[in-house]
């Protein structure tokens, strides 16, 4: 039941007052004459029909405004629709599809805040009055990455809101420059495209930077051919660019709607946005040829499927800024169909049962849906394949198939009907019951695949349904205790889980030299778990939920000379207490910088450089192409420095190097007994 009342409240532009947003009809109130400031006034009233949207639209001075574009978007339609107000500021929109929209109104640099959240009910009839006022304008240009040129007809789009549902555009002059005027607060996001070049976007700016230069990068093109084992161009075949993680992704190209609401798809806002893992698909032409435009530079997989034919892919392709490169060829080897059924334990089939196919050759598992008689099939099948039924309401069944040159090869899913329950009690080393413990039971047989979670009770007792029959494997965790893990249940009833009780193990770490302490030490836990950790900028570390048992830790230091120490971690006498270790001193080292030289006098690169008799070559460094190296953290004394290569052999200093703690020593030299130069 909706109330009536009023909703007061201060907008960018000014103040507004909807009284009676959600009562009965009231009329519209607002005056040119009587405007103080902008302001927004509403009324609604439910009637038979379809929603309308009325109002009186006002300049800075109040004067009713003609011609300013009143714009909603929403669930109902997307991108916005628009209608201009008449003479006497008025507007009248009718026949609005029940939904939830943003209004907006603007002519020219004036405009209103946005009205989000509007709820046009069917029948409902709502009427605003909207006073605008100047908004900030946003200026630019729009140039090449690399030569700085100026950029003319770049497309400029503002999506405006979190969401995007009311976008604008602008074209670049012959100068590069663009201006949008009339936006109003920060949601907004830019996006910038021109031919030949990689669109950019989102971008995001304020009225507190109202200007920008926009730098594109020049686009690549892959071309090519995918063909089958004849050399025939395969028609129809869909390709896909995949790039690698820090390549941005394009705009996939499948289709120009949504298929939710009417209208192409508007560029979608920089909240929540992320690269894809493939950025554009095309499909090959009657003689099999494709072109992949508008690519970022940098490295691409091509990727090939069609319904007839085994899935393909091409090696890792580098595409070069503003390069064609037309040598892509992929050759598709004909598949087979795998056609099945799903099937319950009495051989009937079943409707509606998703069916998933996976392959290592296919990046994304295909997904089919059973007909009425339980079948299924998938085309352009080949190697070795999992085919899955994935019901509801009962466990998976999973067969592994490998599948040749045959034309048609068959499988049946049946599906167990019988499920078990799996119960037990999680108990600690007392013999106590332990509350709230998160279970996870896996089925460990292939044709199975299912996990189920539960949580135990206020006495440690468990049950978890729905389970094929076992065997099963059981890991339990909870923050007070080590995790547990028990492998190999071949039963259903009365499973005890006994969780230990965690140790929380700290310590400290300082510098031995000046006694600060020492962050950044990696420090590697090693007995019946394996844990690593790092000491921050106080010098402390921690292991929260240890298992208890004799551990060796190890602390090193690219600075410092490591060390170990063996601790025994003991069940605590009281809950969570914690376990310290002695505090650890690290021995600061120096560092020894050089170069390696072969038998011509020439520098090494690439060679390993330690020190120590014998090298302690776990701690070696490379040299650079210039044949120089850093030694950090070599242990204060006279140490010898050795160096080896492939083809330069080995050798060390001809005198030891004299280090001091926290100090450089530089100038040592390592003359290598042969040629680095084959």
């Amino acid at each position: 039941m909706r109330v009536a009342g009023a909703i007061t409240g201060l907008l960018v532009l000014g103040t507004f007052v909807i009284p009676g947003t959600y009562g009965p009809k009231s009329d519209l109130t607002s005056e040119a004459g009587r405007a103080a400031g902008p302001r927004i006034v509403s009324s609604g009233e439910l009637d038979a029909g379809s929603a309308t949207l009325a109002g009186r639209i006002y300049d800075e001075g109040g004067r009713p405004l003609e011609g300013a574009i009143v714009s909603l978007a929403g669930s109902g339609f997307w991108p916005a629709r628009s209608v201009r107000s008449a003479a006497d500021g008025r507007f009248q929109w009718p026949d609005i599809p029940a939904g939830i929209y943003e209004l907006r109104a603007s002519k020219g640099g004036l405009v209103a805040p946005p009205v989000e959240g509007l709820i046009l009910d069917a029948g409902a009839r709502r009427a605003f009055g909207i006073q605008l006022a100047r908004g900030w304008t946003l200026a630019g240009q729009v140039v090449d990455a690399h030569t700085g040129r100026a950029i003319r007809e770049a497309e400029v789009t503002i999506a405006t809101g979190a969401l995007g549902l009311y976008t604008r555009s602008a074209r670049s002059d012959d100068r590069g420059r663009f201006e949008l005027a009339g936006i109003v607060g920060d949601e907004h996001s830019l996006y910038v495209g021109s031919d030949g070049y990689v669109a950019a976007g989102p971008l995001r700016h304020s009225a507190a930077e109202p200007t920008m230069t926009i730098r594109l990068e020049r686009a690549s093109i892959l071309e090519g051919r995918v063909v089958d084992e004849r050399g025939w161009g395969i028609e129809g075949a869909l390709v896909r660019a995949f790039a690698e993680g820090h390549l941005r992704a394009a705009a996939p190209g499948a289709g120009d709607s949504l298929d939710v609401t009417s209208g192409p798809v508007p560029p979608i806002s920089a909240a929540g946005s992320g690269a894809l893992a493939f950025v554009r698909q095309v499909t090959t032409r009657s003689d099999g040829a494709f072109i992949l435009p508008s690519l970022r530079a940098g490295p691409y997989t091509i990727a090939a499927s069609h319904d007839d034919f085994a899935p393909a892919e091409s090696e890792r392709l580098q595409a070069g800024p503003g390069a064609t490169r037309s040598d892509v060829r992929l050759v598709m080897r004909s598949g087979a169909e795998l056609a099945g059924r799903v099937v319950d334990e009495r051989g009937n089939g079943l409707e509606g049962i998703p069916v998933e196919l996976r392959a290592p050759t296919e990046r994304l598992p295909r997904m089919s849906v059973t007909a009425s008689d339980g079948s299924f099939s998938f085309r352009g099948v080949r190697g070795e394949v999992s085919v899955t039924a994935l019901p509801y309401d009962l466990p998976p069944a999973r067969e592994s198939i490998t599948i040749g040159d045959d034309a048609l090869v068959t499988v049946e899913l049946a599906l167990a009907s019988a499920l078990y329950t799996l119960r037990g009690r999680v108990l600690d080393e007392r013999g106590f019951g332990v509350s709230g413990a998160l279970l996870t039971v896996s089925a460990t047989s292939p044709q199975t695949p299912v996990q189920r979670t539960a949580k135990s009770d206020t006495d440690g007792t468990f049950s978890v349904p729905a389970l094929p029959e076992p065997p099963f494997e059981l890991s339990a965790e909870h923050p007070a205790f080590s995790p547990a893990r028990i492998s190999d249940i071949d039963t259903t009833d009365d499973v005890r889980v006994v969780m230990s009780a965690g140790v929380t193990f700290l310590g400290e770490v300082l510098d031995d030299w000046t006694g600060d302490a020492l962050g950044s030490v990696r420090v590697h836990l090693e007995g019946p778990i394996e844990r690593d950790a790092q000491t921050r900028s106080d010098g402390t570390f921690v292991f929260r939920r240890a298992p208890t048992g004799t551990y060796d830790i190890f602390f090193s230091h690219p600075d410092y000379e490591p060390q170990s120490r063996r601790v025994v971690l003991e069940p605590p006498h009281y809950v969570d207490r914690p376990q310290e270790l002695d505090t650890v001193r690290l021995e600061p080292g120096g560092i020894v910088e050089g170069e390696v030289l072969d038998a011509r006098s020439e520098p090494v690169s690439n060679a390993e450089v330690t020190w120590g008799d014998p090298p302690r070559w776990e701690r070696a460094t490379r040299s650079d192409a210039r044949g120089r190296f850093q030694l950090r953290g070599v242990p204060a004394g006279a140490v010898w420095i050795t160096a080896r290569h492939p083809l330069a052999g080995e050798d060390w200093t001809a005198d030891p190097i004299t280090v001091r703690p926290l100090e450089t020593s530089p100038g040592a030299v390592i003359r290598l007994p042969d040629s680095a130069i084959e």
